[in-house]
């Protein structure tokens, strides 16, 4: 066997098997009885710092074909001068489960190759973790692209919805400090918009 095929096979595996543990600790997978107003997730520009304006959207993104169960998402971009590098994503499954397999699956630090010029990894000094998400992960890697910067992704499961958060970060753009202001603002959303739409 090839081992493009070894790895397509053994990347269904992983899922099934997460499926299958997912349903014996969690049970059945849930949803929400109403779904929430998308636009009600998105983060707004007032957690930004100042000089940020937003560029585009929120707006529903072209599909994205790796994406598994994603029955809607919402993007919008924002901006700092004519400098385009923060964005924020937000899509509902058809349920908890199928959002816990592309939390897992579905890669939101993408291999950049020759742009990389150090791996996605959590910065030194940062202890921000989602108290209200089922799922957080975040990390950050320098990158030469059109110029060398630093790119730092948030990914957050609140039930059937994943957030993506991905901004440049540097002291005079975007300091860590404001990205985790930023992460709070869109937990305290989703805390809102969610907790009193049980699934």
């Amino acid at each position: 066997m090839k081992k493009r095929t070894l790895g397509c096979v053994g990347l269904l595996f992983a899922c099934v098997a997460l499926m299958f543990f997912y349903i014996v600790i969690y049970g059945r997978p849930k949803t929400r009885a109403q779904p929430v107003n998308m636009y009600d997730l998105m983060v707004d520009v007032s957690a930004f710092p100042q000089g940020w304006d937003v560029e585009f959207g929120p707006s529903h993104p072209p599909p994205r074909k790796h994406l598994r169960g994603e029955s809607e998402g919402l993007y919008v971009q924002f901006a700092r001068g004519f400098d385009h590098g923060a964005m924020h994503i937000v899509c509902r499954y058809t349920n908890d489960l199928t959002a816990t397999v592309s939390f897992y699956v579905d890669n939101e630090f993408p291999n950049l190759r020759e742009a990389m010029i150090t791996p996605w990894a959590v910065p030194e000094g940062w202890s921000y973790e989602s108290p209200v998400a089922d799922r957080f992960k975040f990390a950050c890697a320098e990158l030469e692209i059109l110029g060398r910067f630093r790119s730092c992704s948030a990914v957050a499961q609140y039930g059937e919805y994943i957030s993506v958060f991905r901004s440049k970060v540097s002291p005079e753009y975007m300091t860590l400090q404001d990205l985790e202001r930023i992460l709070k603002a869109i937990d305290e959303r989703m805390a809102q918009h969610l907790k009193g739409n049980s699934r």
